[in-house]
Order: structure tokens, then C-alpha cells, then sequence
């Protein structure tokens, strides 16, 4: 198109200039497989180009009541986001039964899984993405063994877990977050029992001073495992990824009953958005149909 890369001051011709960006990329995307974008990867773009201009040409770009009904127009068409699935306990269970744990490898990641799945912990809280990792991903001196009180002790006394995190993609502070998790009273799925699989494939990995608590393991190889693991019991894969942990630990959170500020706090949202993320299960439901017969 030969346009220059910055936009002018006129906010009619910006906005003419940004419905047409956006209708290519609904149209034709922006890889060789000329897929179109959906609604919310349209807006991501926009959003980076507002602020490119706002940080390096000290403009801000004015959105024209035009240029949203265009994108009203865009949203209403595009097709809706595919929801991840949760991770349950029983798909737990079987990733379980599923691992070697004669291997040190998949002992670090099944105590990664359960860990993200008791403290709802995004994958960048945790986990590597590709060759980057955040600033705040999960260190290894913010995790210890607790007591009822979340101070720190052995393994043999702990009855709980506390994590500390210095930051979250959506705390641009920097605020510390503590938690702490107690044991749940299952052999298997347990938040200490998550620590100690950690601790000791560290250390028969040779990483047992690796600064980050979940050393090297990579968000692509969980998420593929959890793939293999949907496609072989007969699901879509596509419908798992690692933000099906934090899904999963609300959806069971919300079916367990837990009270929405505990969930809220425990994942460290900073407004209600996390109502979105539970999956309402068949036993969450039990009991309603009687209470909608009740005459008062």
C-alpha cells in the first residue's frame, strides 16, 4: 500500500486508514495461510498501534463513532472464541496414571501441574514460554514447606504450601503476593505432595539450585501433554492448553462450593473477570431443580 507507518493528526483519515487495516485482517489475516482474525486479535493489533503512537509520536488515536460500528460489525460475525476446558481431578488422575515417573522429567512436571492447579497460577507464573521467561515467574526461595500459620518448615511437619509472586501480568506494581495452600487430604492430589515431586526431580535432574522453582520446563510440553492425554481418551485436543489449570482449580473451587472473594484472591484477580473462568459441572447442579419447586 506504500503508507507511511505513522498516522496523521487528521482523525478522520487515521480512522479510514485503521477500518481498512482491520478489515484485511478479518478478511485475509496476517500470515501466509490468509486465515482471517477474529474480533479480539483484531483489537490486540489496534491497541498496538494506538500505542506505538502514543510512546514514540505523542499521539493519541481517537476512535470515530464509524470505527466502532465497524468493529461492532467485525465482532458480530467473527466466530466466537473456543472456551478452554478445565483440568479435573479425574483428568489429574489419568495424566498420572499416563507418566514415568521413573523419569525425573515427568515428576518435575506432574508437581508443575498440580502446584498450578492448587494456587490457579498462569503459565507465565510459572512456567517457560518458548526461550523467554517473565520477570515474575515462580522462584525457588518464594516456595517452602508451612505450618498451619504458613511459616516455613520441614516436609515431615508441613501441613501446608505457601508460594510467594513478584508480580502477574496484570500487577504492574510489582506487589508481592503470598498464599498458601493446605494439604488436601488426597494421597495423590495434594499441594505438598505437588512441592516434593518438584524438589526431587530438581534434584535428580541435577538442577537442585535452579533459581526457578519449575527449572526448564518449557508451557509447550505441558500443554502437549495434556493434548496426547484428550486425544487419547477420545476429546478434541484443541480444547486443552496450560490455561486449562487455572481453569480447572476455579471450576473446582466454584463446584466445591468456595465462596467467589476466595477464588477471587487465591488467583489474584483484580476485578471480577474471573467469573468467566469456571465451567459449570453436572455436580454443581445438584440440589437446584428442588429448590426451583419449593413453594414459598
Amino acid at each position: 500500500m506504500k503508507w507511511s507507518k505513522w498516522l496523521k493528526d487528521d482523525t478522520k483519515g487515521a480512522n479510514e486508514k485503521l477500518g481498512l487495516f482491520a478489515i484485511y485482517c478479518w478478511r485475509f489475516g496476517w500470515k501466509q495461510g490468509h486465515r482471517g482474525n477474529k474480533y479480539s486479535t483484531i483489537q490486540l493489533k489496534l491497541a498496538s498501534v494506538r500505542w506505538y503512537h502514543r510512546r514514540h509520536r505523542d499521539k493519541v488515536l481517537v476512535t470515530s463513532p464509524s470505527m466502532e460500528l465497524l468493529l461492532r460489525g467485525i465482532k458480530r460475525m467473527s466466530d466466537p472464541v473456543l472456551k478452554k476446558q478445565p483440568v479435573t481431578p479425574a483428568f489429574l488422575r489419568l495424566l498420572y496414571r499416563r507418566l514415568d515417573f521413573a523419569r525425573p522429567h515427568d515428576s518435575l512436571l506432574w508437581g508443575s501441574v498440580l502446584l498450578g492447579y492448587f494456587f490457579l497460577l498462569r503459565r507465565s507464573e510459572f512456567l517457560r514460554i518458548g526461550s523467554q521467561r517473565t520477570a515474575y515467574c515462580l522462584q525457588t526461595s518464594d516456595a517452602f514447606f508451612s505450618n498451619p500459620e504458613g511459616v516455613r518448615t520441614t516436609y515431615g511437619s508441613a501441613s501446608s504450601v505457601t508460594i510467594g509472586l513478584a508480580g502477574s501480568k496484570n500487577d504492574q506494581y510489582g506487589r508481592c503476593a503470598w498464599r498458601t495452600m493446605h494439604v488436601s487430604g488426597d494421597a495423590l492430589l495434594c499441594p505438598r505432595q505437588a512441592l516434593r515431586h518438584l524438589l526431587l526431580a530438581r534434584r535428580a535432574l541435577g538442577c537442585g539450585t535452579h533459581p526457578y522453582l519449575c527449572a526448564e520446563l518449557k508451557a509447550e510440553e505441558v500443554a502437549q501433554d495434556f493434548k496426547d492425554l484428550a486425544a487419547s481418551i477420545g476429546v478434541p485436543k484443541r480444547n486443552y492448553s496450560t490455561h486449562s489449570i487455572r481453569i480447572g482449580g476455579a471450576t473446582s473451587l466454584s463446584s466445591g462450593a468456595a465462596d467467589s472473594l476466595s477464588i477471587k484472591l487465591l488467583g489474584r484477580w483484580m476485578n471480577d473477570c474471573f467469573g468467566e473462568y469456571p465451567v459449570q459441572t453436572a455436580k454443581s447442579t445438584v440440589g437446584l431443580s428442588s429448590k426451583m419447586v419449593v413453594t414459598n
